[in-house]
């Protein structure tokens, strides 16, 4: 997000901001996984494996051709906004169901909402919103909040067959399924409302997924949190168990070891995402469908310049 050199913190730019779909760190790994799978998966999918690979192996990720996602707000915090959600010991994440965004300054901002698709390694400017120039600091977090329906488009060889994502109504609820006609190819639109069942909602009454939680100590290392969420205005409100399926939006935030910094000669903030081998997530299917396709996790980066 670029904005120029100002001395007075009451200004603000209204020049473009850009999002590159670059190199990142894992930021909504837990977020989006995919349908019935618990827990985070960061496996890349092999090359072209045996048609019995997903009798012994769980889900795993692929590069999308399309995966859209539309993003509302990003920006700074100097207390974590996800501060009651957290994971103990034995990896299971707990949440107060509160977002406290009393110390966060937003970077872009957009009520309406900007579709980008993040596939094929595109940088876009983020248009239709507000730049805004944050104060000068350390900021030990950041957040971002986008809508909880993504745009996806992917296939996947398997046994020497490549099977296309398309579009199916299931139990409800719009999945990708798998076709090994190309002229089939298309994209869906999956709406996560749990981070357990995906596109359905955990039977059973578990705040566990509500909510993710979870710490890298390779990489870029940190903490990542995050809530499905509704919003009534501006305020953004963590969906409840008892609420599950009402869910508009993700609140993510993520606390780096390395804060963001900025100062008086800083002159933006570049978000960058990336896509590759995580975008979408392939599981085994059910019949008639030989693999099925999930949503992934897109991974931004905050740098100042």
């Amino acid at each position: 997000m670029k904005f120029p050199k100002i001395s007075s913190f009451a200004s603000y730019s209204k020049n473009f901001s850009r999002i590159s779909a670059t190199l990142g760190f894992y930021f909504l790994t837990s977020l989006l996984s995919s349908p019935n799978q618990a827990s985070a998966n960061t496996t890349v999918c092999p090359t072209n494996p045996s048609s019995s690979y997903f009798n012994t192996n769980g889900s795993c990720f692929i590069t999308p051709d399309v995966y859209k996602v539309t993003i509302y707000e990003m920006g700074l915090c100097l207390s974590d906004p996800l501060e009651g959600t957290y994971h103990n010991s034995s990896g299971q994440t707990f949440t107060d169901y509160v977002i406290d965004e009393s110390t966060c300054s937003p970077t872009y901002k957009n009520s309406n909402g900007l579709l980008v698709n993040l596939a094929g390694g595109a940088s876009h400017t983020l248009t239709g919103g507000s730049n805004i120039r944050p104060s000068a600091g350390t900021y030990p977090h950041a957040y971002i909040k986008v809508k909880n329906v993504f745009g996806l488009k992917g296939s996947y060889t398997l046994g020497g067959t490549t099977y296309y994502s398309k579009s199916v109504m299931q139990n409800g609820a719009v999945n990708g399924v798998s076709d090994s006609e190309e002229s089939n190819y298309s994209e869906w639109n999956e709406t996560l409302v749990d981070f357990d069942k995906g596109s359905e909602c955990e039977p059973l009454e578990d705040q566990r997924w509500m909510a993710v939680s979870q710490t890298f100590t390779t990489g870029v290392t940190g903490n990542l949190k995050g809530v499905l969420a509704n919003v009534n205005g501006e305020t953004y409100s963590a969906t409840t168990q008892a609420n599950c399926g009402t869910s508009t939006r993700i609140f993510g935030a993520f606390s780096p070891t390395n804060p963001v910094v900025i100062t008086e000669e800083t002159e933006g903030l570049e978000v960058s995402f990336t896509i590759t081998n995580r975008g979408v997530s392939v599981f085994g299917g059910n019949n008639p469908y030989v693999v099925e396709f999930g949503t992934g996790p897109f991974t931004p980066s905050f740098a100042a310049f």
